[in-house]
């Protein structure tokens, strides 16, 4: 392993670092690995993506730089953003998916004047002090030390369970400054949550609570739009990022006509600057990547979709013939291999199914890597616009000798 200085999460203990990608693939020591994490599913044009590539020639080209001031390329994308998610007056531009998600909770709070989350299990929200709890048998943890917040200003409800959720929130409903929630999830990719996310609007409707989606991954990945469109759901606010950046780093927060409203009338002081936040040439990038996936999204979309489609279909029909105790979940191209094939419904239920084969998972993602095939750590896979069809049979073709090897394999 190369010596680093870094005290990033994996560089301490990480043996792959990778030099470059295109298209579907990346590439480490001159050996190449097709991709299933576009980035942690930024990358739905796959890397080094023709649009990015004449984005970066335009920057240079026009002589576009950083101001720290305003400029025109973040009033075009705001524009074009509109047009995509019509449903917000305003859009605040940020770094990443954490910086809008901190700054998204402090619209919350300075609009509410309240301080406890409720958050639904199962979402992650990057590295945002207020979120880094998980709850575990109704008890609550730190996922990391120095936090300025503590647990006393989160609680959380059970994703996909609305009877409990409806006796957690009656009891807290005159404390909440907001519902948090990753509508569609990495960790559970379900297609059928479109209930649990209509009893969370109607509820929030109903008591006059803040909903919150974070769409960081799903934005833009379902079908060039987002789950609250999907499923004709209105969150008074939201966050996006991922994918609108096209390789960019990007964080957005949508807030609707009623927050905005309530904001200028209590004459709201909310910071919502720096540096970089809306920066030219990341707003360049966003606007060109954006502006070609929408004037594209049918093509686009219906290759990706159907190559999940297929995926799932293969590697199930396949599980239930050898009888092997897994399952492929998806939403759109986001997909997960549950090593289960039990009906789950959230995030505990498949760590608590999981949990006596994590070893075995391991083995399963190194014998991946060992035929060139990056399964991502969090196990959360994306498909690209640059895949093709043999990727695709080659990968499943790798997952069916993978899984019986390490699963099922006869000593």
């Amino acid at each position: 392993m190369q010596q680093n200085f870094l005290l990033n999460e994996g560089y301490q203990s990480g043996k792959f670092f990778f030099e470059k990608g295109k298209g579907q693939f990346i590439y480490s020591k001159k050996k190449k690995y097709l991709d299933l994490s576009c980035c942690a599913g930024t990358l739905i044009l796959g890397h080094n993506s023709e649009i990015f590539n004449s984005s970066l020639k335009d920057i240079s080209k026009k002589k576009i730089s950083n101001y720290a001031s305003l400029n025109i390329y973040a009033s075009n994308f705001s524009r074009t953003i509109k047009k995509n998610i019509p449903q917000y007056s305003k859009f605040i531009m940020c770094n990443s998916g954490t910086e809008s998600v901190s700054k998204g909770l402090r619209i919350c709070r300075a609009v509410t004047k309240k301080r406890l989350i409720i958050n639904v299990t199962g979402s992650w929200h990057g590295s945002v002090d207020e979120t880094l709890y998980m709850e575990r048998n109704n008890k609550k943890f730190s996922l990391s030390n120095g936090l300025y917040s503590d647990d006393n200003e989160i609680n959380f409800i059970p994703y996909n369970d609305i009877e409990l959720s409806k006796k957690i929130l009656d009891k807290n409903k005159n404390k909440i400054m907001c519902i948090l929630i990753e509508p569609i999830q990495a960790c559970l990719p379900l297609q059928d949550s479109q209930k649990y996310l209509k009893f969370l609007y109607n509820y929030s409707k109903k008591n006059n609570l803040i909903l919150f989606f974070d769409e960081m991954i799903t934005g833009l990945r379902a079908e060039g739009s987002t789950v609250q469109d999907f499923y004709k759901i209105k969150p008074d606010i939201s966050t996006f990022g991922k994918c609108y950046g096209g390789g960019a780093p990007i964080g957005i927060i949508g807030i609707n006509n009623k927050i905005e409203k309530k904001i200028k009338e209590k004459n709201l002081k909310i910071f919502f600057g720096g540096t970089f936040s809306a920066n030219s040439i990341n707003m360049y990038i966003a606007n060109n990547t954006l502006k070609f996936i929408l004037k594209n999204k049918k093509k686009i979309f219906s290759k990706i979709n159907s190559f999940s489609d297929y995926f799932q279909k293969e590697l199930n029909q396949y599980f239930k013939d050898n009888s092997l105790d897994m399952q492929v979940l998806k939403f759109q191209s986001m997909l997960r291999i549950v090593f289960s094939n039990k009906v789950v419904k959230n995030r505990y239920q498949r760590d608590f199914l999981e949990v006596e084969k994590n070893l075995k998972i391991e083995l399963f993602k190194k014998f991946l890597m060992d035929n060139y095939i990056y399964y991502p750590g969090n196990g959360t896979i994306f498909f690209n616009y640059a895949m093709t069809i043999k990727d695709v049979k080659y990968l499943i073709d790798v997952i069916k000798k993978g899984t019986k090897k390490v699963f099922y394999e006869k000593k």
